[in-house]
């Protein structure tokens, strides 16, 4: 595959038109045109149709753009990456999660690494569940943070659990239920939530937690992500369900959080390409660990509420 095509390509549909696509990159005009040509005979695709001196895109042009586009966005880190590697000693470590994890765990365990090495090279890059396993498979990154089980991923990858969280009840301070200690699900029949869109993570767990009492959630307002959630909950919208490894290990006063009752809650882990890990993803999974047991220490209705898990060598 011609990857000088491919990039002609992307900048084609960037720019809007293919002179403005050659003049980028130094080419003519006629060149340009004989490269998308090549590149359409090697796809077997009509990409564009050609309207006198324009360019647009047909159907499959549209779908093979929007299903490559993370490998043509990836064409032009090529010269970086190249550059890295020749500059740099140090082994990057590449992480990519979800927003919500990312602001609550990854900063002090960053912090931490960064204190024992301040070469250290990291990246860090948020995405869907779905971007998590695919990029990690395709050893675009060598670590990511993610909720058990793994559903998505192309190619086996090895998971490293690493803490359990008990899934809460987020809620005004002033609420009625936060006087209990536990909050049992029935209780939480008629009451607002907040939460994401149907087919999102804790949207499904917020519906599995009421069919198991024959009910569905109330749902006074849909967000996109996790971490809207709070807000709206501490601005009387309705209730949020969430955990610690989420919601982070303190909250501002405005709210608290319950667990629930009977007891519920997940598993997160470190999630590696195929193939072992490499050494600098190692010494981010042994700092998490150090990170959350300090800070189990540190706080008891953090410790009541998430578990850190010994590493898969030490384990029962």
């Amino acid at each position: 595959m011609n990857l000088k095509a491919l990039r002609l390509f992307r900048l084609t549909v960037l720019h809007g038109s293919l002179s403005a696509a050659a003049q980028s990159v130094n080419l003519s005009q006629p060149a340009a045109s004989r490269l998308i040509s090549t590149l359409e005979g090697e796809l077997k695709l009509t990409l564009f149709i050609r309207n006198h001196q324009k360019l647009s895109l047909t159907q499959e042009g549209e779908r093979f753009y929007r299903e490559a586009e993370h490998i043509l966005n990836g064409i032009e880190e090529i010269p970086s990456i190249a550059s890295d590697i020749r500059q740099r000693s140090v082994e990057a470590l590449r992480i990519i999660t979800s927003a919500p994890l990312g602001a609550t765990l990854l900063p002090s365990v960053i912090a931490r690494l960064r204190a024992s090495c301040q070469e250290l090279n990291c990246k860090i890059d948020i995405g869907s569940r779905f971007d998590v396993e695919r990029l990690v498979g395709s050893r675009r990154y060598n670590l990511g943070l993610l909720s058990l089980p793994v559903e998505n991923a192309i190619v086996d990858l090895s998971v490293t659990p690493i803490l359990k969280a008990r899934t809460q009840v987020l809620l005004p301070f002033d609420h009625p239920l936060a006087k209990q200690e536990n909050i049992p699900i029935e209780a939480l029949a008629e009451m607002p939530f907040v939460t994401l869109r149907p087919k999102q993570i804790w949207r499904q767990r917020l519906d599995r937690l009421f069919e198991t009492i024959g009910q569905r959630p109330r749902i006074a307002l849909e967000v996109g992500s996790t971490q809207l959630v709070p807000s709206f909950v501490e601005a009387g919208f309705g209730l949020g369900l969430l955990d610690r490894a989420c919601c982070g290990s303190s909250l501002n006063g405005k709210t608290v959080m319950r667990p629930l009752s009977p007891a519920s809650g997940l598993t997160y882990a470190c999630i590696l390409p195929p193939a072992g890990q490499r050494p600098i993803a190692q010494r981010f999974i042994e700092a998490l660990r150090q990170d959350l047991a300090e800070k189990c220490e540190g706080e008891r209705e953090f410790a009541d509420n998430i578990s850190v898990l010994p590493p898969p060598e030490h384990s029962v």
